[in-house]
């Protein structure tokens, strides 16, 4: 039995929570409707709109996340490296850091309590992190305090991912097709629309140069060959609902998402393989290393390992059975799981 503790409340706020808990659920609907063949964006290239203003965010302060000690065995759903340290971002606004490559973990304040599902850095110093009641958090000092940049729970629409190319230009995407632009570093943000669709955005990614990858509900993935500021929607053999992707080196890349479903592309997305991996479990997050060992992981506790830059994958699960949301990878190489109780060593990158 599937170990996860994720309050109903959480589950339908965003997507990536929403998937940890439900993957093997029958269907694949993230949304209060089905998704059918006619809502699905056109393959053709999108439109993308001006950029209008991003709304005043709520009155309301937010909370300041609670310094708790056992905030390093919490819902963990996204990390990253910052120089040589890792930086671990989850529920209840807990960021934790890590100067030992994750064999110790210990708890940031942050200036609010929005679960957070994505963190970004460009350098050693400078980071974002993004999460519910579309919050954006910045930091100058390696994630030791961080500031509030946005915070507007009632957009009812929770950040996801967060990608920023240099310390001016960033992106967040979000629920509902939630797509906030900033070239001052976060100082403003903008809102922009990369479909017609209210379809959730996901996960953000750079596949190289100047290419960005951004993968979402009902099988969305959108490139942009500028930085993002045109997107063409690619074709995917599959209609269902995909988490994230990790580019694995020069133009090849895999996405993934629902009841095991993964694709590689090794064109920059305008062409996709099926990859067969062995699992119907949800799959979350993942991270490939430069010589091309790429690993997968999800719901149940599942870790998929390719050492031939994701053509295939050798399936295994956690003996735990614990939920996993993301992989990282320390600054010595060795791989740390995130997700349900917490940061998990697993030792070197298979």
């Amino acid at each position: 039995m599937m170990k996860c503790r994720l309050p109903a409340a959480r589950l339908a706020a965003g997507a990536l929570s929403l998937a940890l808990a439900s993957s093997l659920a029958p269907g694949d609907n993230l949304r209060a409707r089905e998704m059918t063949a006619g809502d699905s964006p056109s393959s053709s290239a999108i439109k993308v709109t001006a950029p209008i203003a991003g709304k005043t965010p709520a009155a309301n302060s937010p909370i300041p996340a609670l310094l708790a000690p056992l905030a390093p065995r919490s819902l963990i759903l996204a990390g990253t490296l910052a120089g040589t340290r890792l930086v671990a971002v989850g529920e209840r606004g807990h960021i934790l850091l890590s100067d030992d490559n994750g064999h110790s973990w210990r708890q940031a304040p942050a200036p609010a309590n929005a679960t957070l599902t994505g963190v970004r850095f460009i350098d050693a110093k400078q980071g974002w992190a993004v999460g519910h009641d579309a919050t954006i958090l910045h930091t100058v000092d390696g994630g030791e305090t961080w500031t509030l940049q946005n915070f507007a729970p009632d957009w009812e629409q929770p950040l996801m991912d967060v990608l920023f190319d240099d310390a001016d230009h960033g992106i967040a995407v979000g629920a509902y097709g939630l797509f906030l632009e900033t070239a001052d570093g976060g100082k403003t943000w903008t809102k922009r629309r990369i479909t017609d669709d209210d379809l959730h955005l996901n996960a953000i990614f750079a596949t190289g140069g100047d290419t960005r990858m951004v993968v979402g509900e009902a099988g969305g993935v959108y490139t942009s060959a500028d930085k993002g500021r045109t997107w063409t929607k690619r074709a995917l053999p599959y209609e269902g609902s995909l988490f994230s992707g990790v580019a694995v080196g020069g133009t090849t890349v895999v996405v993934f998402g629902l009841q095991g479903h993964a694709f590689r592309s090794t064109d920059g997305g305008q062409n996709w393989q099926t990859i067969d991996t062995g699992t119907k479990a949800g799959l979350m997050g993942g991270v490939a290393s430069p010589d091309g060992h790429v690993v997968l992981v999800g719901a149940l506790g599942t870790v998929l390992s390719s050492s031939d830059g994701g053509a295939s994958f050798k399936l295994t699960y956690r003996p735990d059975r614990l939920a996993l949301a993301d992989a990282v990878r320390g600054a010595d190489g060795t791989l740390i799981l995130l997700g349900d109780e917490g940061p998990k060593l697993m030792g070197a990158l298979p």
